[in-house]
């Protein structure tokens, strides 16, 4: 019984496929790094403006007792120990993912030289962040994000081969 072959596609036909994934792949990450901005400010406007509220309710009970409370000293002497609010970290994380994808994104589409290597160490650091907080949490959406980065991690290598092949020719 003889193996079938899937049909290949021609070079020229194959490389415009390939250069459209990439145009794709790399709009895909400047979408995902905005989304990520925009999500960034909104959760740290809604984490200010919880703790904006908390404080004036805080402060103005503080104001209308005074007197020596011994919880309000314990209350305040509390505040010095609160570690950073969750929301803060993730207002960070998605801020920094967002501004580095956006960020190479922008110099893939500009050309720039330095611009292929560089995606490829930010998105592989994406990839090996991912894996390590998918081992911890068991979210599914990790994996997706970084067979998503992975995809696009060898767009971006077979496109900086590509160009390297056109300059060579000059």
């Amino acid at each position: 019984m003889m193996a079938t072959r899937a049909p290949r596609l021609p070079v020229g036909r194959l490389a415009r496929w390939l250069h459209g994934s990439y145009l794709f792949g790399i709009t895909m990450q400047a979408v995902i790094g905005a989304t990520q901005l925009i999500a960034a400010i909104v959760l740290q406007v809604a984490l200010h403006t919880d703790e904006i509220t908390e404080l004036a309710h805080w402060t103005s009970a503080m104001l209308a007792s005074q007197r020596a409370d011994p919880l309000a000293a314990a209350l305040l002497r509390s505040v010095h120990d609160f570690t950073v609010h969750p929301h803060t970290f993730w207002s960070v994380y998605l801020f920094g993912h967002g501004l580095l994808n956006l960020g190479v994104a922008v110099a893939l589409f500009a050309r720039k030289r330095w611009a292929h290597p560089v995606s490829i160490v930010v998105l592989s650091l994406f990839i090996v962040y991912q894996m390590s907080d998918f081992f911890l949490t068991g979210a599914p959406v990790l994996i997706l994000l970084s067979v998503f980065d992975l995809v696009v991690i060898l767009l971006v290598w077979h496109e900086w081969l590509e160009l390297h092949q056109r300059r060579a020719q000059g």
